[in-house]
């Protein structure tokens, strides 16, 4: 699939579809420490600075990943919310999918989500999917599976396709 990373940060995620055989067409990041790494790792590529004055997403995109902003959401952060002015810009890519429906959607936050403001969080990201006709299925993945570092993330996996997103986001492989 073709993959547009928003809030790619230095494209971790875009990393592991890389070596799955997915091709980055598109990345956007703000903070610019990320930014030097994005264009080292990622020269050929559009790298946008910021998803709020993104107006589309190219044609050709298939899957859209994002691991937005969790100061709002993360313990040791704001506890906002997801309303917060940093997390609240996940709904950027509701916008950019108002505009062109994209078939997949992975999406990747703290799993603190979940409990704060009783899963508001989590609740706002399903209602938003559903709204737009695509099916959703999560998962708590700790990262020290894949990498030496504990952290409990929050894997969400939407698609407008027939094809199961649970199926996806729970396989053990």
């Amino acid at each position: 699939m073709r993959v547009a990373g928003l809030f790619a940060g230095v494209g971790g995620l875009e990393a592991g579809l890389t070596s799955a055989g997915h091709e980055t067409v598109l990345l956007c990041e703000i903070w610019e420490p990320a930014r030097a790494v994005l264009s080292v790792r990622y020269p050929e590529r559009p790298l946008k600075k910021d998803v709020r004055r993104m107006r589309h997403l190219p044609d050709e995109v298939e899957l859209v990943v994002g691991g937005f902003p969790c100061q709002d959401l993360s313990q040791a952060g704001l506890t906002a919310g997801i309303g917060g002015a940093r997390s609240g810009l996940v709904g950027h890519i509701f916008r950019l999918l108002d505009r062109r429906r994209v078939p997949w959607v992975v999406l990747e936050n703290v799993s603190f989500m979940l409990h704060l403001d009783r899963g508001n969080g989590m609740r706002r990201l399903i209602e938003a999917f559903e709204e737009r006709g695509y099916r959703w299925a999560y998962r708590v993945v700790n990262s020290l599976s894949f990498v030496p570092q504990r952290r409990e993330r929050v894997l969400f996996v939407a698609t407008t396709t027939d094809c199961d997103p649970a199926s996806v986001v729970l396989a053990d492989d």
